[in-house]
């Protein structure tokens, strides 16, 4: 009996420990098991740079000029700028500089800048594509001649350039007034500014370095006015007979035409006379008055008289 309630008792505490052991389990939080995930990681590519090309566009009101466009550096800006404030005109600046353009040397176009600006009252120039475009009347020949040796540069250093100036055509008689006046100031200022006085010494039929200075800017002013012609007279002091003075008048007004053909003027626009004595612009009885005295004067006229 004893050996039956030990063995009973035996069987329950198994049953109670089995109890026990799955009641803890069952109460215990499930372990979950995490797998790594794998980390990937992805290359972003750099923005491409879209290159652009040069621009600039000029434009004109009185004497303010506008920059407007973009190059690739401050220095090829500060040159453009520095060729409109050079030329005597009031900069508005409104350039972009990026490094996205195209590495073109704008610097360039300040060469064609100063004629155009200075050589018309309505040029601009634009550049775009590679090509620049220079539009605008000039005022005469030589203003003409001066845009395009600024164009001819420009071509020889690689830039394509598309000339679309004309030059202005004056009447004959609105030439012979200016022509007139510009010779004459051209001598006053010789006289009394550079003391260059475009005279001779006594007997002599050459030219001093002061004439020929003076004879530089008479061929400039003729080149600018194409049209008139000119008398070019010569004119001596007392100093010896008349007969002398005579032939040697003539010689130092031939000798003013010889130096303005070979400047380039057409002969056929000039003709050399003498006075002589006979026409005197200051006293004879000293040596200040005599020098005055030897000298050549220039008459414009029309080329049909």
């Amino acid at each position: 009996m004893k050996r039956r309630m030990a063995a009973a008792i035996g069987v329950l505490g198994l049953v109670v420990l089995l109890t026990a052991v799955y009641w803890w389990t069952t109460r215990q939080e499930p372990v979950v098991v995490v797998e790594p995930v794998p980390v990937t990681t992805t290359q972003v590519a750099a923005p491409e740079v879209i290159e652009v090309p040069s621009s600039l566009t000029v434009e004109r009101e009185d004497t303010t000029i506008r920059l407007s466009g973009m190059v690739k550096t401050a220095s090829e800006r500060e040159a453009l700028v520095a060729a409109v404030t050079d030329s005597g005109f009031e900069a508005e600046d409104a350039i972009t500089v990026s490094p996205t353009v195209i590495d073109s040397d704008t610097r360039l176009l300040a060469l064609l800048l100063p004629p155009v600006l200075n050589g018309t009252t309505d040029g601009v120039l634009s550049f775009e594509d590679g090509t620049v475009t220079v539009t605008g009347e000039a005022l005469d020949p030589v203003e003409e001649e001066e845009i395009g040796n600024a164009i001819d540069a420009a071509k020889a250093a690689g830039l394509t350039v598309e000339d679309e100036t004309t030059v202005r055509v004056l009447s004959e008689s609105v030439q012979i007034v200016a022509l007139q006046e510009e010779i004459n100031q051209i001598f006053e200022l010789a006289r009394t500014i550079e003391g260059q006085k475009p005279n001779f010494d006594v007997s002599i039929d050459e030219l001093s370095p002061g004439a020929t200075a003076t004879l530089d800017r008479v061929s400039v002013a003729m080149r600018r006015y194409p049209l008139p012609s000119a008398d070019i007279i010569g004119h001596t002091d007392s100093t010896g007979s008349a007969a002398t003075n005579l032939e040697l008048s003539e010689q130092r007004a031939q000798v003013v035409l010889d130096y303005l053909t070979g400047a380039g003027i057409d002969a056929s626009r000039l003709t050399a006379t003498g006075e002589g004595e006979n026409q005197p612009i200051a006293d004879n009885s000293d040596e200040a008055g005599r020098a005055e005295n030897r000298r050549v004067d220039f008459i414009v006229k029309s080329s049909q008289s």
